[in-house]
């Protein structure tokens, strides 16, 4: 965030217009996605759902995801780590452009984040998340890839999926490394705790300002192409399953099989 930006350029208005595109083609998409599901469904057997049903479902099923580790603990492993580490790098990512667009600059929000002890447990949780990303990623591409599992089937939108997955993560730490290579050394660096241990590959090299300026370009055309790949593609799942959940669950009351 703001303590970096002088470290390299970032062409700022090509980002704008790589991220408003690909947050476009995103909405566009959820828009006719959802369209076309909204009109296939059957009206509710119930006039008044069940809320505390739905919500005990949504625990259950999305954020614990139970019905996973039922079948493969070690399935269920991998995707609660992907899950949970796309979802806490989209947060961090929400607080880096809120903190570059709508948060005043002189808050003492942005004082801590930018400048205090805030910013440094920002790098590490970005560190983090993506490291579990990465774990629950690498037990996916070799069950998939290479002990081919006969539980699962493979097809180009799992494999563009996984390839996206993980370069943005690979770039992430990448970039993060290169960053720390370019600062004069400091106790507050080791927060990045992937980053720092990466960073000395990078120390040392001339260069290293406009290789950090072509990567974070690729990083961040490849994060605007995810976006616009979602509503194509298995990751709609991370999306509508509460969504599905949440409708079905008042009609699978009566039934208690499935939900409860």
């Amino acid at each position: 965030m703001g303590q970096e930006i002088e470290l390299y350029y970032k062409p700022w208005t090509l980002f704008a217009v790589m991220q408003s595109l690909g947050l476009l083609l995103f909405i566009s998409g959820m828009i006719y996605r959802f369209s076309f599901y909204f009109k296939g469904r059957r009206k509710s057997l119930y006039k008044k759902p069940d809320y505390l049903l739905m919500l005990k479902a949504i625990w259950r099923y999305v954020f614990l995801q139970k019905q996973l580790a039922q079948q493969n603990i070690l399935r269920w492993f991998a995707h609660i780590s992907i899950f949970y580490g796309f979802i806490g790098l989209l947060m961090l990512s929400a607080i880096a452009v809120a903190l570059e667009t709508v948060i005043p600059a002189d808050s003492s929000f942005s004082r801590y984040m930018l400048h205090g002890q805030g910013h440094n447990y920002y790098k590490a949780a970005g560190d983090f998340f993506g490291l579990i990303m990465l774990l629950g990623l690498l037990i996916a591409f070799v069950r998939r890839y290479i002990v081919k599992d006969s539980q699962l089937y493979t097809d180009s939108t799992d494999s563009i999926a996984l390839i996206i997955l993980l370069t943005l993560v690979i770039t992430g730490f990448l970039l993060e490394a290169m960053r720390i290579s370019l600062l004069p050394p400091s106790p507050e660096l080791q927060y990045s705790f992937i980053g720092y241990n990466l960073a000395v590959i990078f120390r040392g090299i001339s260069g290293i300002p406009s290789l950090a300026t072509a990567l974070w370009l690729f990083h961040s055309a490849l994060n605007a192409a995810l976006f616009a790949y979602i509503p194509h593609s298995k990751f709609l799942h991370i999306i509508n399953s509460p969504l599905e959940i949440a409708l079905n669950v008042s009609e699978e009351r009566m039934r208690g099989d499935l939900y409860i």
